[in-house]
């Protein structure tokens, strides 16, 4: 009997000693359940919340930069178009249209001087012929009275004609020489007229090439 209560009592201890093992292993294995227990995922609400606030940052940012390149492209325009100024005050201002009216106007200038000059020759030289024709005039005159009056015939008719003669062939030198004068002086005044022709032709020439920098710098007719 008293065997068979020590086995007895060995069998329970061995049932208490698994139960025991048992329930400890279960205990560590909820622990570690816990442990390692899965982080929480965000709930849908609060994912759309955030896309919702990250799609409001990306627009607010793409309309600064919209509104950024829209200042940038006002201020870019107000630079690149400054005011046009008047026809006038552009010319003024303009070196090569200077130059240019600069230039013409010193060989016009140099022109019409050496034109003054000619017509100062081709004066005097009139002036000499016509003297120098009125003395031999006189002189020839003179000779052809004395010559009749040497051979008595001051009085005759053949004097007069003698005398008639000669006027009439001075008459025609000095229209002639008249003629020369007026000629020379007038073929003077049109190559006045014809050099200052072209020479605001070429003035105009340097004007419009003005007018086209003008144009391509305002962007005039654009």
């Amino acid at each position: 009997m008293q065997q068979n209560s020590g086995g007895t009592g060995i069998g329970l201890g061995n049932a208490i000693a698994k139960s025991v093992k048992k329930t400890a292993g279960s205990s560590v294995g909820r622990a570690v359940a816990k442990t390692v227990k899965p982080k929480k995922t965000s709930s849908p609400r609060s994912s759309s919340s955030s896309s919702r606030s990250s799609s409001s940052s990306r627009s607010s940012s793409s309309s600064s930069r919209s509104s950024g390149g829209s200042v940038g492209r006002s201020v870019a325009s107000a630079v690149k178009r400054p005011s046009t100024p008047s026809l006038a005050s552009y010319l003024g201002g303009d070196s090569a249209y200077q130059n240019a009216v600069r230039g013409q106007g010193r060989t016009l200038q140099d022109y019409l001087s050496e034109l003054g000059r000619r017509r100062g020759e081709a004066g005097t030289q009139f002036n000499l012929t016509k003297g120098s024709m009125e003395r031999d005039r006189t002189q020839q005159l003179e000779d052809l009275k004395n010559e009749f009056a040497s051979r008595g015939l001051i009085q005759s008719g053949l004097y007069g004609q003698e005398q008639g003669r000669f006027q009439q062939q001075f008459t025609d030198q000095f229209n002639a020489l008249n003629t020369q004068q007026t000629g020379l002086l007038a073929d003077l005044m049109g190559q006045e007229k014809n050099y200052r022709r072209e020479n605001d032709l070429a003035l105009e020439a340097a004007k419009q090439e003005a007018l086209q920098r003008r144009a391509a710098k305002y962007n005039i007719g654009a």
